[in-house]
């Protein structure tokens, strides 16, 4: 890899890690600088628009990682449940593996810049609009209708973003255990 594209992605991954850590407004350039090992000329370089600019990219990134993990788990999964299972398993041993001190990305950078930095808000809303693309999918898939698939794919990317804030406070797996044997349930008698 060249050594632009590298600075480039170490600096928008040491920007996710940052903004999942300690949060958007928390997050210093020169933190970001230091955690990635980029040189500091590379920052406005790839993102001359400052951290506003990497802030969008950065959700855009993470938002990205999640549908394509969404997509290789609905291509195992047995129906929407399960994927919804398989994915909240997985999310609940990453979190036990930071001690509970890892949250969304693109929650927590959200729930600081929007509504004023419409491009991380849009970024935000695209990586929902993705998520919700693989669930819908996986539901119509199991002969669960349009509406009903669309209304269960919104409902439970809320009840994801919410357990995980959940998982933080009380840095406990339990409400995303919770959250995905309820919306197992759901799913099963839609």
């Amino acid at each position: 890899m060249a050594a632009a594209a590298r600075h480039r992605d170490a600096l928008l991954a040491a920007s996710v890690k940052l903004f999942r850590q300690k949060g958007y407004a928390a997050t210093g350039l020169a933190e970001i600088l230091a955690q990635s090992g980029a040189p500091k000329g590379s920052l406005y370089h790839y993102f001359p628009g400052g951290k506003a600019e990497i802030g969008a990219q950065a959700v855009q990134l993470a938002g990205k990682a999640v549908t394509r993990t969404l997509k290789d788990l609905a291509a195992e999964a047995d129906g929407p449940g399960d994927l919804v299972r398989r994915y909240f398993d997985l999310l609940a041993g990453w979190m036990a593996a930071s001690d509970y001190r890892d949250g969304c990305p693109i929650t927590t950078t959200l729930l600081e810049t929007v509504p004023e930095h419409k491009a991380i808000r849009d970024a935000g809303a695209s990586a929902f609009a993705d998520w919700a693309a693989v669930l819908e999918n996986s539901a119509a898939s199991a002969g669960i209708a349009q509406l009903r698939a669309e209304r269960l794919a919104r409902f439970t990317i809320s009840a994801l973003e919410g357990a995980l804030i959940q998982c933080r406070v009380s840095g406990d797996e339990a409400p995303l255990r919770l959250a995905a044997e309820e919306l197992g349930a759901l799913y099963a008698a839609a």
